[in-house]
């Protein structure tokens, strides 16, 4: 895949283009409201700081937890927010989170920190802030998944990075551009030589046992949970 391919997959994708537009609307109100440059400043600097460490926070204990899919009632949404990703960590239909999910959170995290700040217009740029921050980090997440192959040296070792996380051990690595909070909670490991690789990296703990225990991500997915993406090899890792 070439760089003019790689945007075009982005740039065209739904789910960015309601992004972008989100983006503008909240802009736009946040602007209407007649901010104050500082506040505006501080909240943006905020969020930009924060983000990554709540990005991780929900990767690594809500999105690799089990209860959600030992729920019924939220078994569906654990399906469709990872566990089919990391069944299928190339498939693009499910690459990217559904905004029905993602906008919520994203507005729960900083619209408060924006309104604490300044009131209703930082409230709004923060969460302008965030959908940026967002469709910068599905940028390079489609980088880490697509069979693009970066001509920087930095955004080579991220995808190395989440490649890891993806097909050698899936605890561990949960940032997509900052690894801070890996390092800083001793979940980063730079190659598959530093830990063994796991026997649950594709399917997240739901195994056979658990989904004969939890049948409703089963039932859901029509088939048993897949110990490799379709067309990987037995055994396979990153190096």
């Amino acid at each position: 895949m070439s760089l003019p391919q790689l945007w075009m997959a982005y740039l065209t994708y739904p789910t960015i283009l309601f992004y972008f537009t989100l983006i503008a609307i909240s802009t736009g109100v946040a602007l209407a409201l007649a901010p104050k440059l500082g506040p505006t400043l501080i909240t943006i600097l905020l969020v930009v700081g924060i983000y990554p460490f709540a990005w991780y926070a929900i990767h690594r204990f809500i999105l690799h937890g089990r209860w959600l899919y030992r729920n019924p009632v939220t078994a569906s949404l654990w399906k469709r927010v990872h566990f089919d990703h990391h069944q299928d960590p190339h498939l693009l239909d499910v690459l990217f989170g559904s905004p029905l999910n993602t906008l919520p959170t994203i507005a729960i995290i900083v619209m408060p920190i924006g309104w604490g700040i300044g009131g209703a217009s930082t409230a709004f740029a923060a969460l302008a802030t965030g959908l940026v921050m967002t469709c910068i980090y599905e940028f390079f997440h489609c980088i880490q998944h697509l069979a693009y192959k970066p001509r920087w040296a930095w955004v080579s070792k991220i995808k190395q990075l989440h490649v890891l996380h993806h097909f050698h051990d899936e605890d561990g690595n949960y940032g997509i551009t900052n690894y801070a909070a890996d390092r800083l909670f001793g979940s980063f490991y730079k190659d598959a030589r530093a830990r063994a690789r796991s026997a649950h990296v594709f399917d997240l703990g739901y195994d056979l046992d658990e989904a004969k225990r939890y049948p409703w991500v089963m039932k859901r997915t029509g088939a048993p949970p897949k110990q490799r993406p379709d067309g990987a090899r037995s055994g396979s890792s990153a190096r």
